[in-house]
């Protein structure tokens, strides 16, 4: 039995390559029109609002995972909210105190309930309450099973959020719990 790369292996001659012709110059000369639509991700153009009309309603996305921030944060942009990320319940605390000191503050938290290495969405939401007595936090996890899901509204949660969800689904529940 002949090993794959055993010595007595015979290896097939190069084959030469075939001649290439110069670029076609229109190739460069016709440049691509520029886009002028904004980028879509996943939500569908006719539940987008007009521009600006949320503008000034600003959403706090807390993950751990910072590829669902960067996704969320561009989900919730593209349907006219303002946004900013934590990747711990200690930095939305600080994030969420630093700008209630501005007198700007969040509308909305959408929070990941499995922070692991510190504290949890659930102990986060606890410190935000003790901050601001009004703040408005989702609760958002993989994790959620119907009877978790009371609980969390039980707990102060104002709206519940389970992983994986679509744009649409994130877009809708924040809205939902900014006009409840």
């Amino acid at each position: 039995m002949s090993n794959f790369y055993s010595s007595d292996s015979v290896m097939p001659a190069p084959v030469p390559a075939a001649p290439v012709s110069p670029p076609d110059d229109s190739v460069f000369s016709n440049p691509p029109a520029p886009v002028t639509q904004p980028m879509s991700v996943g939500v569908a153009q006719e539940n987008r609002p007009a521009p600006g009309a949320r503008g000034s309603k600003t959403v706090l996305v807390v993950d751990d995972e910072v590829g669902m921030c960067i996704m969320a944060k561009a989900i919730l942009g593209s349907v006219g909210y303002q946004t900013d990320s934590a990747n711990s319940g200690e930095e939305a605390i600080e994030k969420y105190q630093a700008n209630l000191a501005t007198g700007q503050g969040y509308d909305i938290v959408v929070m990941d309930l499995a922070l692991p290495g510190g504290i949890s969405g659930v102990e986060a939401l606890g410190a935000l309450r003790d901050l601001d007595a009004r703040v408005k936090v989702i609760a958002c996890s993989g994790y959620l099973e119907a009877n978790n899901r009371e609980a969390a509204l039980r707990t102060g949660f104002a709206g519940v959020l389970p992983k994986p969800y679509t744009a649409d689904r994130l877009a809708s529940v924040v809205k939902h719990a900014l006009d409840g």
